[in-house]
C-alpha cells in the first residue's frame, strides 16, 4: 500500500532517476537515456556513514520520495538544480499495511 494521498502536497519537489545500463571493463557505469521522476521532500541533515563500498562518506541529506519508487544505489539522481550527488543508500520503509514511501539518502556531490 503507497503512502496516502493527502500527504503528496508535503512532496513539492522532484528528482529524476536513471538505472544503470552497463558497467565497462574499467567500472565506470553507464546509465538510461531515459529517468523516471518521482515527487520528493529533502531534509537536509549532516552525518558520517558508510557508503555500499564500506568507505567514510559524509551524508548531506536524503530525499522521501512519495509512493513505492524502484531505486538503488547504482542509480543516478538527477536534481532540479542540475546536481548529482551519489546516492550512499535506499530505504523502503513499511507499515501494517506494506510498502509506505522511499527514503534515499545522498552524499557531497
Amino acid at each position: 500500500m503507497s503512502i496516502e494521498s493527502n500527504f503528496a502536497e508535503l512532496f513539492s519537489e522532484s528528482v529524476t532517476l536513471y538505472p544503470p545500463a552497463s558497467v565497462d571493463v574499467y567500472g565506470k557505469r553507464s546509465f538510461s537515456a531515459s529517468g523516471s521522476t518521482a515527487s520528493a521532500h529533502y531534509v537536509s541533515e549532516t552525518l558520517m556513514r558508510q557508503d555500499p563500498d564500506g568507505r567514510d562518506v559524509v551524508e548531506v541529506g536524503k530525499f522521501y520520495l512519495y509512493g513505492q519508487v524502484t531505486v538503488d544505489t547504482d542509480y543516478r539522481i538527477v536534481l532540479d538544480d542540475g546536481s548529482e550527488p551519489p546516492i550512499l543508500s535506499v530505504d523502503f520503509p513499511h507499515d501494517q499495511n506494506g510498502w509506505h514511501h522511499t527514503v534515499v539518502r545522498v552524499g557531497r556531490g
